[in-house]
């Protein structure tokens, strides 16, 4: 199983994605991921349960994705620092359309590394 940012992170960067909202969005990095053979089941890692409280997008082995169209950094580092904080998190992917989701978030969280994805700054 992948558990690599970086050949998941690849992969995300070269796919192209048609949406309108941040379902569709999800359906298609799910389409991508499987399409890919990275290790992902779109069926028991879509949504997984972290805690009562949070669900991640997807989870990679141990590598969780979040795909973000809304929202402002802060408000989305917060919801990856209680990501972070699951032993099943080694390290965190977002794939977001906003510059501004892109360049407000950190390097790492809790010590864990995160990659973000902006599509809005490949488009350019």
């Amino acid at each position: 199983m992948i558990t690599d940012n970086a050949a998941i992170r690849r992969l995300l960067n070269l796919a192209s994605f048609r949406y309108s909202n941040e379902a569709e969005l999800q359906a298609g990095v799910a389409e991508v991921l499987t399409a890919s053979g990275f290790g992902f089941d779109p069926i028991s890692d879509r949504e997984v349960i972290l805690s009562p409280t949070d669900r991640i997008d997807f989870l990679i082995g141990t590598v969780g994705v979040e795909v973000k169209i809304g929202g402002s950094p802060a408000e989305i580092f917060r919801q990856l620092m209680r990501y972070a904080e699951s032993p099943r998190i080694e390290s965190l992917i977002v794939v977001t359309n906003k510059v501004r989701i892109a360049r407000g978030l950190p390097g790492s969280v809790l010590q864990k590394p995160l990659d973000v994805i902006s599509l809005a700054e490949a488009a350019l």
